[in-house]
């Protein structure tokens, strides 16, 4: 709240957070995060473990809820099918961690990599996978639904072919960096500029203290500010601002400086180094 945040797009597995949330202090988009290690056997129980989670979540006025894939590596097309089925309306966006390390697309192209020995140790068998040729995104793609709003959250590892294919896909597909969390884990950055030569809805995200500093859109903005200097501020300012709103469906009230909207507001100084909070919920009654 102090940083101006006046709305989170949150990942959520189990009910830890619930009790902060039914305060209403922020307006959430909740992911009930759902996984079954690629078992198509496992789906059901999986997805009626996780829908538990999903029915205890109250939620305050403004906020939404949705069933949600965690990656394209962890998650059957049978899981895929349920998680479909749950969000039947159309006012919700759904999140998918894409392409955020090499064995990721190295199992999907080539059936080999990391993810094999990883799921080996756990005595979990990848025999019937059977998905080569193409980067992970394809088979996301190939088993989410198109008319949901969709938040590919990574994507340090996407090119520009896969962004074509997902904006052919889809056309309310929104992008999430989470920059200092992807220097924490694979010290590497998406390649910005792919994502603003197609035009792509990009968005600011933090992943969150298990691989971040700190939970800070600034933060953010000055790191990608940083090492990809070649960004315009105004074009991170549109990430962080507007596209997040439009991403979790809060555009009509957030998001902007528009009448009638109540935006978080903070003053910064244009090389990020200072900055001063001037509100966190002003209404917006008059523009000059």
């Amino acid at each position: 709240i102090d940083g101006g945040i006046v709305a989170v797009g949150d990942i959520s597995n189990v009910v830890d957070t619930f009790t902060q949330k039914s305060k209403g202090n922020l307006r959430y988009h909740n992911f009930i995060e759902m996984f079954d290690f690629l078992q198509d056997a496992n789906a059901q129980n999986t997805f009626d473990q996780y829908n538990a989670v999903f029915n205890e979540l109250l939620l305050t006025e403004g906020s939404k809820k949705s069933c949600v894939p965690h990656a394209p590596y962890s998650v059957s097309k049978s899981l895929f099918e349920l998680i479909n089925k749950s969000n039947f309306q159309q006012d919700l966006t759904v999140s998918i961690h894409n392409q955020e390390t090499i064995p990721e697309n190295e199992l999907f192209q080539n059936n080999k990599g990391a993810f094999y020995d990883f799921y080996g140790a756990f005595d979990i068998s990848l025999d019937a996978f059977n998905e080569k040729g193409q980067t992970s995104i394809h088979y996301a793609i190939k088993h989410m639904d198109p008319s949901l709003r969709t938040l590919f959250v990574h994507n340090t590892l996407t090119n520009y072919s896969d962004i074509e294919a997902a904006h052919a896909w889809g056309d309310r597909v929104f992008w999430a960096t989470c920059a200092n969390a992807n220097l924490y884990i694979e010290n590497r950055l998406p390649n910005y500029q792919l994502f603003i030569d197609a035009n792509a809805k990009m968005t600011v995200g933090t992943d969150s203290l298990t691989s971040n500093w700190q939970l800070s859109i600034l933060e953010e903005l000055k790191t990608i500010s940083k090492f990809a200097s070649y960004v315009p501020l105004e074009t991170l300012l549109q990430w962080a601002t507007l596209n997040g709103a439009e991403a979790l469906g809060f555009e009509n009230q957030l998001g902007s400086l528009t009448v009638g909207k109540t935006p978080g507001l903070n003053l910064l100084n244009i090389d990020f180094e200072n900055r001063a909070t001037i509100n966190t919920n002003t209404k917006v009654d008059k523009l000059d």
